[in-house]
């Protein structure tokens, strides 16, 4: 499920942010790890896309109850409204060259925020079915496959916890903007689990010596 949001995420940016690669799209955190391999390569602006938290968005679990689906034969099943996860990204640029006269390093990882940024509020939503090859797609859940997953972009407040987030990335962690990005995605559910349905029900009664009034009801 969170690796379908991953892919989605990925593909949608591959799609709509021109000279935008998929080996300079990662997910792993930017950590010492990540900026040695950023420090290494020839050339680009690099967008790591760090998932940072996981909630379930109990909003929309409010008031709802088991719905019924009609399935073969006199049978019904049942399935609940899915839980829906709110996975939240902090996306952030690196170049892989340094400032100097002949290059504006700093100002070619705020371009590529800034088409991140028009890119996502294009998208307004991320659609499985709308980026990914079919390929790609038979591995997502069915349920997914359509989508709509929104997508929530630049939160006011922003992201409360920056400092902390840059402070466990090492020493050497350069502190960088972030686009905060949440997308929230249902969690598939199982096949609904099929019951037989009542249609009537009979009751019986009898008075039996020296003994309460026995009740018996019999589906029909």
């Amino acid at each position: 499920m969170i690796d379908t949001v991953d892919l989605v995420l990925r593909q949608t940016l591959l799609a709509r942010v021109a000279g935008l690669g998929s080996t300079q799209v990662g997910f792993q955190p930017p950590d010492e790890d990540w900026r040695t391999q950023i420090g290494g390569a020839a050339q680009g602006v690099f967008l790591n896309c760090c998932l940072v938290d996981l909630r379930e968005d109990r909003r929309l679990r409010q008031g709802v109850r088991d719905v019924g689906i009609p399935v073969a034969g006199s049978a019904v099943g049942h399935r609940r409204t899915p839980m829906r996860v709110r996975c939240q990204y902090l996306l952030s640029a690196w170049n892989a060259a340094r400032d100097s006269p002949q290059v504006a390093a700093t100002e070619q990882e705020h371009a590529l925020l800034g088409a991140v940024i028009t890119a996502l509020v294009a998208a307004d939503s991320l659609v499985p079915a709308a980026v990914l090859t079919p390929r790609q797609l038979a591995d997502v859940p069915e349920s997914l496959r359509e989508g709509p997953l929104p997508v929530e972009l630049l939160p006011v407040d922003g992201f409360a916890k920056l400092a902390e987030f840059w402070g466990t990335m090492g020493r050497s962690a350069a502190w960088k903007p972030v686009v905060p990005v949440t997308v929230t995605v249902p969690v598939p559910e199982p096949a609904p689990h099929a019951e037989t349905v009542v249609r009537s029900v009979t009751a019986a009664y009898a008075l039996l010596p020296d003994g309460p009034v026995e009740t018996q009801l019999t589906p029909s």
